[in-house]
């Protein structure tokens, strides 16, 4: 049941992030939601699960977004093995980790990206992307993982309930 809400989810900001959020800009840039969707599922959910929905929401965008079929995928690797440090615990608290974690993703995924248009003979001015791009999108990321991550922590009850012995 938990994957086919997941899906569901997934599809749903797909659609949102590839024919509403393309209109709505903050500096300059638009959110990469399905991200930080992936991002927080993740860090709440945990591995296990982040390993079978980040392939779902790259495949989900591939087939939505103008990109190349699977470069979605591609550029959503990171994001699993960045989470991995979730298991490290590095820092005490989840949440605080997440937003670092968006921040890097973020660069992850758009130098990635940039890295795949460049391959199939796009020309890439990668200073001024990175500025003007890659900076914003990870600032307008970060600021999208606290209600993100809020309302997966609080969907996520099954995870915190006491299990019996």
């Amino acid at each position: 049941m938990r994957y086919v809400i997941a899906a569901v989810l997934v599809l749903l900001v797909a659609v949102v992030e590839t024919s509403v959020l393309p209109s709505f800009r903050v500096l300059g840039v638009h959110a990469n939601l399905m991200l930080v969707l992936l991002l927080s599922w993740a860090m709440v959910r945990g591995m296990e699960e982040a390993m079978v929905v980040v392939p779902m929401g790259g495949l989900a965008l591939g087939l939505m977004d103008g990109q190349l079929l699977g470069a979605a995928m591609l550029a959503l690797i990171p994001l699993v093995l960045l989470t991995e440090i979730r298991e490290a615990r590095i820092i005490e608290g989840e949440f605080l980790l997440a937003v670092l974690l968006i921040l890097l993703s973020t660069l992850a995924y758009e130098v990635i990206i940039l890295i795949i248009l460049r391959v199939t003979g796009e020309t890439v001015q990668w200073w001024g992307i990175l500025s003007r791009v890659v900076v914003p999108a990870a600032i307008v990321n970060a600021l999208l993982v606290p209600p993100v991550y809020g309302l997966l922590w609080l969907g996520s009850r099954d995870l915190r309930r006491p299990r019996p012995l």
